[in-house]
């Protein structure tokens, strides 16, 4: 293989390999796509990041957290959504709460003109690990992208959300 086609190998497998996964760098977010984008997170990383542009028009976003208990058994546990513009201002702050089944949030919003949104997902920090899985759909007036995490399965073996 001549040093040409190495390096645009190495390239090709640089630029698609972070495409599929979620960010940890809030300066560098991972870009959300229309329908469900999975993913399995726990407090030992600071958070997900992620980015979508959205509007003119009506946006609907559902969300879903599975906490994955500890040692076997149902805590309470609090996933975090915080949405911001690009601005820095942040548009909204959602909690979902979960203890031991699904839990589920909607929100949605009416944008008057094109903008990038950014969505940071964190979970509650405490001394022993938390965490769990979570949906985030989006649907109506959103950039079409690939969904990130399409063969994301939860932490633990049971269904959650969707098959």
């Amino acid at each position: 293989m001549t040093n040409a086609a190495l390096c645009l190998l190495l390239w090709t497998c640089a630029l698609a390999g972070p495409a599929s996964a979620q960010s940890t760098d809030p300066h560098h977010p991972t870009v959300l796509g229309l329908g469900v984008n999975r993913a399995n997170i726990t407090n030992d990383v600071r958070g997900h990041y992620y980015t979508f542009m959205a509007g003119p028009g009506h946006v609907d976003v559902e969300l879903a957290f599975k906490e994955m208990g500890v040692f076997g058994r149902p805590l309470p546990q609090y996933l975090n959504f915080d949405f911001w513009n690009a601005d820095g201002v942040r548009l909204s702050h959602i909690e979902v709460l979960s203890q031991g089944a699904v839990a589920h949030r909607h929100t949605d919003a009416d944008l008057p003109a094109r903008q990038r949104i950014n969505l940071a997902v964190s979970t509650q920090w405490g001394a022993i690990k938390v965490g769990g899985y979570y949906e985030i759909e989006l649907t109506g007036a959103v950039e079409a992208a690939a969904p990130v995490g399409a063969n994301v399965k939860p932490a633990e073996p049971e269904p959650l959300v969707r098959p």
